[in-house]
């Protein structure tokens, strides 16, 4: 069920293969839109008569000038869809002959591909960021997953079309982008709802593309006539790549491909509810990867450490009926970062301004246009394994990496990385690297210019992690470089390929050794400790982490680890105390309000428990656990009035659960409102009958005058299965007695 999200609060962001060339995109006539399911699809007729209404009513802007035709729009709906972990050479769009994606590429054969897309960073979080907001992350301040909160400052897509009137929803598939990261901003509803009964969500909580499209097709359905932006974000081609079955049958040779066919199959789902419903031919449509996927090239099996072309380059495909050209291929350089403005620009929205990234329209109109520069980073090698971390630039048709040791390539003439031609071309090596340079002297607003590089710029640069300039000695040039890693990226990898067999002693055996070689980054103690807390082996565990806290001392990480699983030990004191030190350092930090909360609560202080709930509210106010609980202590607590609302809003988001309903009618009937508490009981007692439902909704119709219904309801009550509470059955026989007698 999605839920209603409240603004974020300021939050500090916290560190700790290219296709077949262009033209063979292939390109078909277009005489329907995009695929739906695998039902049949009809053809799309557009009447000369009711075109030229819209055109009038919604004041279209035809761009020709000799280019492809472009209609932008103001009254179309947006459909974001974004395809995570997704290479672009895997989509039959872009020359892969294996694939099996047919509704990706119907979507491209009757609208706009952009055949070299890229990324800025290869995880999740920063690059979805770099999407809404269309700033490099420079700019944005997200660097990785799950250390960092997108500030308030940036405006995002969402918040932009909210301006002008759209409703807006978001549903999503991985905790990487939960709201408490802060991409909920401008969405009216954003549901990340994973694991509804648990107060936590594991860091590698997703759901399929089966829950989401699901969510999206109920949101669909409850919608008034008001445009809409809705973003649809698949998960499934992430590691551990486990399709399901009907998949897992046919690509079992090749599970990657098997959860981008399975998550093209929903594709198919989404664009055929919107198409059901009338909506389709009135909706811009964009399909973005967020970043690719190493299948073994260069070492690395997933994605992060690296920013060669296997994780950054990505599919990016725009639609959009007959107000787009159909079939185009854009052969010159996107950027993920182009998505923003690109939209805006479409439904003639006003224009970002400050922002990184430019709108792509004048590309479809002119696909010769020169090719973009894109920046590129991973901080990832650097905070979770004490790599130096790495930034690039794509120009031309070069690709220059700033590591401990540059990377210099020519894409168009070794489009898979296998020279590197930084020493034998120095000159363009340097250029490159001055290229670079310009661009993170703008970080922070500061126009690159022509001007040579300060040393003031330089230690700001250095202050934020960046690279090194002329070989001075910056903050990456103390860490090794990730080339040089790549045996201990193997055990790394080695490690989670334990893990999801469920090895949990080889898991534990490697990291062990990962831990002896990078004694000084905080992941090497968590994976160890959750590898060893998952055998069972709590008391070593919680040494694992207390060395990590004395190594590591500024480690919310490590501590919060610490606090959990002390909590589950049954040491609740120690647990308090480990999640009030991460709290003195990050006030929002959901895990530990919340761990605070239920111990508190546990130990009968109740309005310290409160207080804490409330705040992990703010973070994250849809969490169903934290609802209940808080609704239940202010029902206990007196506060009764309070209470009811938040069960009103658990009942209207969780309609099928009868607790809930059985919980509001018991505040409703404390407060003296029968009829409210009749109805809610009624509700229960329809879903799950219980006996604490039976007894109340018998008071209640007591109350009521309506005693023949007390009594049956007491005498279900009596007769209930496995009913044990012996004082209340007294009080029930008594009650009966009383009630018929009053009847006689």
């Amino acid at each position: 069920m999605a839920k209603k999200k409240r603004g974020r609060r300021p939050a500090k962001p916290r560190s700790e293969v290219r296709p077949a060339a262009a033209g063979e995109a292939p390109v078909a006539d277009r005489a329907e839109g995009p695929a739906t399911r695998q039902r049949g699809r009809r053809p799309r007729v557009l009447a000369a008569a009711l075109l030229l209404a819209a055109v009038a009513a919604a004041a279209f802007l035809l761009l020709r000038n000799g280019g492809h035709p472009v209609v932008r729009d103001e009254g179309m709906n947006v459909l974001l869809i974004t395809l995570d972990t997704t290479r672009a050479d895997r989509l039959g769009c872009y020359g892969y002959a294996d694939g099996r994606t047919p509704h990706l590429d119907e979507l491209a054969r009757s609208g706009v591909l952009f055949a070299d897309a890229y990324c800025q960073v290869p995880m999740t979080l920063p690059s979805h960021a770099s999407l809404f907001t269309g700033l490099y992350p420079f700019n944005h301040g997200v660097h990785n997953n799950g250390t960092y909160v997108l500030g308030p400052e940036p405006l995002t897509l969402a918040e932009a079309l909210r301006r002008r009137g759209y409703a807006t929803a978001a549903f999503t598939a991985s905790f990487s982008v939960d709201s408490r990261f802060g991409l909920d901003r401008g969405f009216d509803v954003y549901d990340d709802t994973f694991q509804e009964d648990s107060p936590f969500k594991a860091l590698n909580s997703e759901r399929r593309a089966e829950r989401v499209s699901t969510a999206f097709a109920s949101w669909l359905e409850s919608r008034g006539g008001e445009r809409f932006f809705a973003w649809v974000h698949f998960f499934d081609p992430h590691l551990p790549y486990d399709p399901p079955p009907a998949f897992r049958r046919e690509f079992s040779s090749r599970p990657y491909d098997g959860e981008i066919a399975y998550m093209d199959h929903h594709v198919g789902e989404v664009l055929g509810l919107l198409k059901d419903k009338g909506l389709l031919d009135r909706t811009l449509v964009v399909a973005a990867g967020d970043h690719g996927e190493a299948l073994g090239e260069k070492g690395e099996s997933g994605h992060g450490v690296f920013v060669y072309e296997s994780t950054v380059r990505v599919p990016l495909i725009f639609w959009a009926g007959d107000r787009l050209p159909a079939g185009t291929v854009v052969p010159s350089r996107a950027r993920l970062i182009d998505v923003m403005p690109t939209v805006l620009d479409l439904v003639e929205a006003p224009a970002a301004t400050g922002i990184d990234g430019t709108s792509l329209v004048p590309r479809i109109r002119r696909p010769s246009m020169a090719p973009l520069d894109a920046y590129i980073e991973s901080f990832y090698p650097r905070e979770n394994h004490g790599w130096s971390e790495l930034t690039g630039l794509l120009s031309g048709r070069w690709k220059y990496i700033q590591a401990p040791r540059p990377e210099l390539y020519d894409l168009r003439a070794d489009p898979g990385e296998t020279a590197d031609l930084a020493a034998s071309e120095p000159r363009r090596a340097a250029d490159m690297k001055g290229r670079l340079e310009a661009v993170l002297r703008s970080a922070g607003g500061q126009a690159p210019g022509g001007r040579s590089m300060t040393s003031e710029d330089q230690e700001r640069l250095r202050s934020l992690g960046y690279i090194q300039f002329g070989g001075d000695k910056g903050p990456g040039a103390d860490y090794p470089d990730p080339k040089d890693k790549v045996g201990e990226l193997r055990l790394f990898q080695q490690a989670q390929h334990h893990e999801f067999e469920g090895d949990f002693a080889g898991a534990e055996r490697v990291y062990g050794e990962l831990l002896e070689l990078y004694p000084g980054v905080a992941a090497s103690y968590v994976n160890l400790a959750l590898a060893q807390a998952r055998r069972k082996k709590f008391d070593a565990a919680i040494e694992t982490l207390k060395q990590g806290a004395d190594a590591v001392p500024d480690s919310d990480v490590i501590l919060s680890r610490l606090g959990h699983t002390y909590l589950v030990t049954g040491r609740p004191g120690e647990a308090l105390e480990a999640m009030r030190l991460v709290l003195a350092t990050n006030p929002v930090h959901f895990d530990a309000l919340t761990v605070c909360a239920v111990i508190l609560e546990s130990a009968g202080r109740d309005a310290e428990a409160r207080a804490y709930m409330e705040r992990a509210l703010e973070v994250e106010p849809e969490n169903k656990f934290l609802r209940v609980s808080l609704a239940r202590s202010l029902a206990t607590g007196g506060r009764v009035a309070e209470s009811i609302e938040l069960f009103r809003g658990l009942v209207r988001d969780y309609p099928s659960e009868a607790g809930l309903a059985q919980n509001l009618g018991i505040a409703l009937g404390m407060t003296g409102d029968f009829a409210g508490a009749i109805e809610n009981l009624d509700r229960a007692l329809a879903l799950e009958p219980t006996p604490a439902a039976l007894f109340n909704v018998a008071v209640a119709y007591r109350e009521t005058g309506r005693p023949e219904e007390a009594i049956g309801a007491l005498e279900r009550f009596l007769a209930f299965p496995g009913n044990d509470d012996e004082a209340g059955k007294r009080g029930a026989r008594a009650e009966i007695e009383r009630l018929k007698a009053r009847l006689r």
